[in-house]
C-alpha cells in the first residue's frame, strides 16, 4: 500500500523490505504529539494493520529524543484562550482520540519495535509500553512527569506501566514524578536491549529485519496469547493455545519450518 509512505502532522512514514518506520518527526521541540498527530497516527495504524506488506512496525524520534508527549505549548494556550468549561470540553475531545490512537497501537498485530535515544515523556510513554521490544542507548531515559503539571497520566500509560513493571513500581513512578536512566529502565524490563550509542540504529534496523522475516502467523498468534492471558483463567488458556496450534498447522510456514529443522537449514518462510 504506497500510502504508508507518507508525512502527518508531526510524523514521516516509510515502508521498506515488510518494515514499516515510523519517524516522529518534529526534534526542535523534543517531538511531541501536536494537534492533528494522535488521529492522524490512528489512521496510520489502521491502513498499516489491513495491509499484509506491512509485517512489523519500527518506531523511531528524529533528533535526540523519542518523544516529549502532549504539546505543552498548546496548554498554554488553551489556558489563556478557553473558559474551564471550554478547556474541560477540549482536552474531552484530545482524550477521546488519545484513546482512539491506544487501542489501534494495541490492537495492531505485528511486532512493534521502537529505537529509544534520549527521553520518552507523558502520553509518549504509551509507545515504549506498548511495544514488543525497546532497543535504547545509554541517553535513553524514562520521564514520569505528570504531576509536575499537575496533571495524571493519559495514553494508557498507568494501564500499561503496571503491566511492564508491576503495580506498586508503578505507582511508585508516577507518584514520584521518577525520571529513570536507562539502566534502571533496562532492570526494570522497561528496555529490553541496551546498545552504545554508535550501534542504536544498526541494533534496531537488525531486530525489525528480523520479525520482518519471521513466520508472521506465528507471532500474530503469539502476541494474542500473551496480550490476552492476563484476562483468562488458565484452563481457558489451555484451550486458546490449543487453538492457535490447530490454526498454525495448517499454516504453509508450519510445513517450511518442519523440512528446515529436519534438512538442517534455515528456514525461508513466505
Amino acid at each position: 500500500m504506497s500510502g504508508l509512505g507518507r508525512e502527518g502532522p508531526g510524523f514521516a512514514t516509510a515502508l521498506d523490505a515488510g518494515v514499516l518506520t515510523l519517524t516522529l518527526n518534529r526534534p526542535e521541540a523534543r517531538n511531541p504529539f501536536v494537534p492533528g498527530m494522535p488521529a492522524a497516527l490512528r489512521d496510520l495504524l489502521g491502513d498499516a494493520q489491513a495491509d499484509p506488506a506491512v509485517r512489523c512496525l519500527l518506531v523511531r524520534g528524529a533528533g535526540d529524543h523519542l518523544s516529549a508527549g502532549g504539546d505543552v505549548a498548546s496548554f498554554a494556550r488553551s489556558l489563556a484562550e478557553t473558559t474551564d468549561a471550554e478547556r474541560q470540553a477540549e482536552f474531552r475531545g484530545r482524550m477521546a482520540v488519545g484513546k482512539a490512537l491506544a487501542l489501534a497501537l494495541a490492537a495492531f498485530d505485528r511486532p512493534v519495535v521502537v529505537r529509544h535515544r534520549g527521553a520518552v515523556a507523558g502520553a509518549g510513554l504509551m509507545v515504549p509500553l506498548a511495544a514488543d521490544l525497546v532497543v535504547a542507548d545509554e541517553t535513553a531515559r524514562f520521564v514520569f512527569a505528570y504531576r509536575r503539571l499537575a496533571l495524571s497520566p493519559d495514553g494508557g500509560v498507568s494501564w500499561l506501566l503496571a503491566r511492564a513493571v508491576g503495580a506498586r513500581q508503578a505507582r511508585r513512578l508516577m507518584l514520584t514524578a521518577a525520571v529513570v536512566e536507562a539502566p534502571e529502565a533496562q532492570r526494570l524490563g522497561l528496555i529490553d536491549l541496551l546498545v552504545p550509542a554508535e550501534e542504536l540504529d544498526a541494533a534496531a534496523a537488525r531486530a525489525a529485519a528480523d520479525f520482518a522475516t519471521a513466520p508472521q502467523g506465528s507471532l500474530r498468534r503469539i502476541k494474542r496469547l500473551a496480550d490476552a492471558a492476563p484476562g483468562r483463567d488458565y484452563a481457558a488458556h489451555l484451550d486458546a493455545e490449543g487453538e492457535a496450534i490447530v490454526e498454525g498447522v495448517v499454516d504453509p510456514d508450519f510445513a517450511e519450518g518442519v523440512a528446515a529443522f529436519l534438512e538442517k537449514r534455515p528456514p525461508r518462510f513466505a
